[in-house]
Parts: C-alpha cells; structure tokens; sequence
C-alpha cells in the first residue's frame, strides 16, 4: 500500500458524498451479526467508497458502521473510519498502549498505514453516540454523506430503546 498523508486521508473522510447503490432495506443475518452495505461516492464521481453496517445479533451494543475507500490505482481497500459499540478491550497501537472499553471511533492514521497495520488501528473514546442508529448518523455526519434521507429516514429520531435501531 502507498504512503498516505494524514491530510489525504481526512479529506477522503471529509469530502462530500453521495449514495451510489443504497443499501438493502433489511439487514441480512449473517453469522450472528445483521450486515447491510452501501456504495457512495464523491459528488464528483471520481471517488468510491463503501459504507458497512454491522450489529451483533445477541448483543446489540456490539456494532461497527464505518467508511471503506476503494483506491483506483491500487487493488487494497482503506478503512477510514469505523464508529464502534462496546465489544471489549481495545488497545492502541498505534500512539501508546492505552486500553479502554467502550463507545468509540477508529480513524486512519498515516503512522498505522507506514507500520504496516490496520489503517484505522487507532481508536478514541466517544460521547457522541449510544446505540446503532446513533452511531450510524454520526458516521453519516462525520463522512458527509448528503443524500441520506430518502433511504434512512428515521435516522435523525431516537428510539425510546436506545439500543434498539428504529
């Protein structure tokens, strides 16, 4: 994989997007956990990305919701950023060895990509979000997807279950 600035891939994060191909309107069961994705690209139409959507059936506070970018001139994928539920333990790597469990966001970082990791290795905890749907619209907020209405309507509305997706 090729060196990537950490201004590169913010303004991959950063730059406004558009749904390419919407995702299902059921998540699918799959291995224990309810997945659905979404392709957008850049408003240009010269950059593409998935969106991935997972909850774990059994424990719907375990999710992960995040923003993959598809280099044109490379066969790797990116995870740029990845908004996460309680699942356990997470140690970063990448700037020190903190451990910490909770709600928190995975962000790519150029010194995870030149270790030779997982691009989005670092994580910090986050108040921003408590359950799935939360998550979701705060991932949609942070990687400026425009056009999210027509096939998440709810997503600005908070269910009385917090852990449960409207």
């Amino acid at each position: 994989m090729r060196a990537y600035s950490q201004s590169e891939l913010d303004e991959l994060v950063n730059c406004p997007k558009v749904i390419a191909s919407p995702p299902r309107k059921e998540m699918k069961l799959d291995g224990g956990h309810r997945r659905n994705d979404m392709e957008v690209r850049s408003k240009d139409g010269k950059v593409k990305f998935t969106v991935f959507m997972r909850i774990n059936e059994m424990l719907q506070e375990n999710f992960s919701v995040g923003l993959v970018y598809h280099p044109t001139d490379e066969p790797v994928t990116i995870c740029l950023l990845r908004c996460n539920g309680q699942h356990g333990l997470h140690k970063n790597r990448v700037i020190n060895d903190a451990q910490f469990d909770g709600f928190h966001i995975h962000q790519a970082t150029e010194e995870a990509i030149a270790a030779d990791l997982a691009p989005e290795q670092y994580a910090e905890l986050t108040t921003e979000y408590a359950s799935y749907q939360q998550g979701l619209a705060h991932l949609v907020k942070i990687a400026n997807i425009t056009d999210t209405e027509k096939y998440f309507p709810d997503l600005g509305q908070t269910s009385l279950w917090l852990m449960e997706p409207i």
